[in-house]
């Protein structure tokens, strides 16, 4: 499966440079479901809000440039022997780049596919509350991971403002995070 969404964005460019550069900017919401490396009680979703600035070229071939913040992922366990509890923070951020493959399904409607790379900056902040003091650590930790996405795009006849769903997988693996699979829907605005 990886390899096939690797191959696509290859395939579907043959135009790819083409005189028509169109730059955008965009905006994205999304949801991301984590699959951990080991079980826990946090929560595995994460809202997110993405900015980013690409260019389509041709009109079979993109690249674009992405920033992303989640929402921070909080669990507190209280232990049933001991009067400790545990309040647990998880969150991330992460930056890069994709290329895209774009396909013309029907007019102003474009399937795509999608292949980068995304540094990940994964903070993690654990307090520990008992009756008589307050402990709390935190680590942050960098990964870089490849990036696979498919989903679909209309563009608005006026060629200004275009709409997109999209679903991406993250190959994360670091010590908390195995992957990461997001879903998410979003504008762009094409100059």
């Amino acid at each position: 499966m990886k390899k096939i969404l690797f191959v696509l964005p290859l395939i579907l460019s043959t135009n790819a440079f083409a005189n028509n550069f169109t730059p955008y900017i965009g905006l994205d919401a999304g949801l991301n479901i984590a699959d951990y490396t080991y079980d826990q009680d946090l929560e595995e979703q994460y809202y997110t809000a993405t900015i980013n600035a690409g260019m389509r070229i041709g009109s079979n071939f993109g690249v674009e440039l992405f920033f992303t913040q989640s929402a921070d992922n909080e669990n507190t366990l209280v232990y049933e022997f001991s009067t400790l509890t545990q309040d647990i923070n998880i969150s991330y951020q992460s930056f890069g780049f994709d290329i895209f493959g774009y396909y013309s399904m029907v007019e102003n409607m474009d399937f795509f596919t999608s292949f980068g790379i995304a540094n990940y900056r994964i903070s993690n902040e654990i307090k520990y509350i008992d009756e008589f003091e307050i402990y709390s650590e935190s680590d942050i930790m960098t990964e870089t991971a490849s990036r696979f996405g498919i989903g679909l795009m209309y563009t608005f006849p006026n060629d200004d403002i275009s709409i997109l769903g999209q679903y991406q997988y993250s190959t994360v693996n670091n010590e908390y995070i195995k992957s990461l699979s997001e879903f998410s829907i979003g504008f762009r605005y094409n100059f």
